[in-house]
């Protein structure tokens, strides 16, 4: 048999290891890629990416995504950013979320915009390019958003170019939204998650006028709130939030139990708790799988988190369910002290909770961290504080 022939391995030339079009073909005696005759898929429903989710509640699972479902994210990411051609995204998520790839970059090369692209997030470098390139659209966790409060003065820019600043990605605080505003971002909402994209959202005004609201959902989605019967709540009721339509994803890879799970009856069972007002606005009140049972009586962590953090000594707080023999589950608070202030006795946040708290809420434990284990978008990983007490 003939002796194989040798390969040459391409590597990347070019600015920044990126490959050169031009150079690349040359390279290759001018061949150039495959093109064929439609880039269309020729079924929609056919699979288009694996994104895999955040992993907040446990390991992430990849979520297979089809054409349809991309090019309706679009859509809705279109309507809400308002794009145009003329318009130009800083991207500083990562793009193995769907935050970055699929409410940022896809929709702007759908709409034929300009990107600005950040290999990771820098908050002065976010200011420099934002005035450098005049910046009109850009989307940033809570996490992003606190990293550019927290530059000085000189190290800011001119944001005047900036038409729309949005928002989500985890849950967001008053405290948050006020400090976007002061600092020159007049944020309009987003919630979605990897399985739907784009799920619910809310304009500037709307952020301001119903303070706690996620917004009212996308155009491209129908959305509910249903008990554990699987039957819509009355106005107000604390239910999960389902969804349905061109937006959900088609499964999770190689996971058939957990899709039949989340897609029973049609609906995406969310995992997220929320009521719904007399308007038809959503208001998040934490993850399914973050609530536990305190003597009988539910208890959402989010809302004890937010007393919490109101502590002039707290600068962050996660607090998730333990057992206990006498109350079946008590809360255990995680605590990140604000810098400057010393840690503040357990006794001394008991009581503060219990100011503004039903007793049974407030928790029984506390421990003090330096930081806590999160996903690439800053998103807390509370499953693995239970390991840590575990282990």
């Amino acid at each position: 048999a003939d002796a194989p022939q040798q390969v040459e391995v391409a590597r990347p030339r070019g600015v920044n290891g990126c490959f050169d079009y031009h150079v690349e073909t040359e390279a290759r005696g001018g061949r150039r890629p495959v093109l064929t005759p439609s880039l269309a898929p020729s079924d929609p429903t056919e699979a288009h990416v694996i994104m895999y989710t955040s992993g907040t509640t446990g390991w992430p699972k990849g979520a297979v995504l089809t054409h349809a479902k991309t090019f309706f994210n679009c859509l809705n990411a279109d309507i809400f950013f308002e794009l145009s051609f003329h318009d130009i995204m800083l991207v500083v998520l990562p793009l193995f979320h769907s935050g970055g790839l699929f409410i940022q970059t896809s929709p702007c090369l759908y709409k034929g915009a300009t990107l600005v692209l950040h290999r990771h997030f820098d908050p002065v470098a976010a200011y420099e390019d934002i005035e450098r390139y005049q910046v009109t659209k850009f989307l940033g966790v809570p996490t992003v958003y606190r990293s550019l409060f927290k530059v000085e003065a000189e190290g800011r820019a001119e944001l005047t170019s900036l038409r729309v600043c949005a928002i989500g990605g985890e849950k967001l605080t008053p405290e948050t939204l006020v400090e976007c505003w002061n600092n020159g971002f007049p944020v309009r909402q987003v919630m979605g998650q990897t399985e739907t994209s784009i799920l619910l959202w809310s304009s500037e005004q709307e952020v301001h006028d119903r303070p706690g609201s996620v917004g009212r959902p996308v155009f491209h989605a129908e959305v509910d709130v249903w008990n554990d019967q699987g039957m819509p709540v009355a106005t107000d009721e604390v239910g999960e939030i389902v969804v349905r339509g061109s937006v959900l994803m088609k499964e999770y890879w190689q996971e058939p139990a957990q899709t039949e799970w989340v897609l029973r009856g049609g609906w995406l069972h969310t995992g997220d708790l929320a009521r719904r007002d007399r308007d038809g606005y959503y208001y998040l009140v934490d993850r399914a799988k973050d609530m536990y049972i305190s003597g009988g009586e539910n208890v959402y962590p989010a809302e004890v988190e937010r007393v919490l953090a109101q502590h002039p000594a707290v600068h962050e707080v996660a607090i998730i369910g333990v057992a206990d023999d006498t109350w079946g589950e008590v809360g255990h608070a995680f605590i990140i002290s604000t810098d400057g202030h010393n840690a503040p006795c357990p006794e001394e946040l008991a009581a503060w909770t219990r100011r503004h708290l039903a007793g049974y809420k407030v928790p029984r434990h506390f421990t003090f961290c330096d930081d806590f284990p999160r996903t690439a978008l800053g998103k807390v990983r509370k499953f693995m504080l239970k390991q840590m007490l575990q282990e």
